[in-house]
């Protein structure tokens, strides 16, 4: 491959000359630092690119992967490097990234999270939200890592600095000729340098020509699609205390987020503190009901998130949901708001809330 740039300077035209990689580590750090050089969006019709890449991720029982690599939505890229003069870059490979895909399967969020933070020293989340220009779903990210890790619906991507005929067939066939949730492909990076520029060539492989698979996708929920859903799939009381929930909701929260499930819609109450989200409660088409004390915590004061707990505790029905406030507490709409005075209580205890949060910004 020949590549001509042109000085600003000069404007001649000049050969560029191919730079090697001498280690997987220059592949790694190039990809962390710009995780969206990975065209994702040829490899999944409708995906965002990658935001955010963890080097060395931990899987217990199998090994550390190059990179760990998130899109805004919840998608997850597992990531290898390899420079040509390594053997492994032909066959072996393809068993280890496959190993780790098995081993990050069915991990739930909490613990990527935990594993994150030990690395990074900030939150999964905080770190998406960093990288993210604008406003951000932070409950449809995490439901899409969730999501993710349940299906294993991993983008697994080896990157070369020069493919080989052996690993471009591998990955055409486990592409061509599987209806698996997860993808195999292989980036080649090549690079070149002339003068003081130098110029990245990037080059995917194994982009599947098959249709997507539309089970599991996730989409965008409605007002209109929930409560379809909602009535198809519960009793008619369950309809009736969500309905009220949901008008009270229009009036109280600052702001209804409806989730991206694939199966299962969502919506979640939100109040607005400093102009970041606060995000309080979850129902959903299954008809489960979350407190997010996992959201509440990092954006509430102790006392604050303890005392809005001891209020809801002190409801009969939500009585035995422990203070643990980096969990995200679910329990049954038929078993929370059996009494009607049950559901009144509970938004008297979010209408506190909500006081108390206008108080901390005056």
């Amino acid at each position: 491959m020949k590549i001509l740039v042109r000085s600003n300077k000069t404007r001649r035209w000049e050969f560029a000359d191919p730079v090697t990689t001498k280690a997987e580590t220059e592949l790694q750090h190039l990809l962390i630092e710009s995780p969206s050089l990975i065209p994702i969006g040829d490899i999944r019709e409708g995906i965002s690119p990658l935001v955010i890449a963890v080097d060395e991720f931990g899987l217990p029982g199998s090994g550390n992967t190059d990179l760990l690599a998130f899109t805004a939505d919840g998608d997850i890229a597992i990531i290898e490097c390899k420079v040509a003069t390594n053997p492994d870059s032909k066959r072996k490979v393809i068993g280890q990234i496959l190993e780790y895909g098995s081993f990050l399967w069915r991990m739930s969020y909490q613990e990527v999270d935990k594993r994150i933070q030990g690395k990074r020293g900030k939150p999964l989340t905080d770190l998406v939200k960093e990288a993210v220009a604008g406003e951000w779903d932070e409950e449809g990210f995490r439901s899409g890592v969730e999501h993710s890790l349940e299906r294993g619906a991993f983008v697994l991507i080896i990157v070369v600095d020069e493919i080989n005929d052996q690993l471009r067939r591998v990955v055409r066939y486990v592409n061509e000729c599987s209806k698996s949730e997860f993808s195999l492909h292989a980036l080649e990076i090549r690079r070149f340098r002339a003068d003081v520029v130098e110029v990245l060539v990037p080059h995917l492989h194994g982009a599947s020509t098959r249709p997507p698979l539309m089970e599991g996708r996730r989409k965008k929920w409605t007002e209109e699609e929930f409560f379809s859903v909602l009535a198809k799939t519960n009793e008619p009381h369950i309809v009736k205390i969500v309905e009220d929930l949901y008008q009270w909701s229009e009036r109280t929260a600052d702001r209804i987020w409806f989730g991206t499930g694939a199966e299962t819609g969502s919506f979640t109450f939100h109040f607005l503190k400093e102009g970041k989200t606060v995000s309080v409660f979850t129902t959903y088409t299954d008809g489960r009901f979350v407190l997010n004390y996992g959201w509440l915590s990092p954006q509430l004061s102790p006392d604050i998130l303890q005392e809005f707990h001891s209020k809801v505790t002190a409801i009969s029905s939500f009585g035995r949901i422990p203070a643990d406030f980096s969990k995200w507490h679910s329990i049954r709409i038929a078993e929370a708001f059996k009494s009607p005075e049950y559901l009144e209580s509970f938004k008297q205890a979010v209408e506190w809330l909500h006081s108390r949060i206008e108080t901390q910004e005056r």
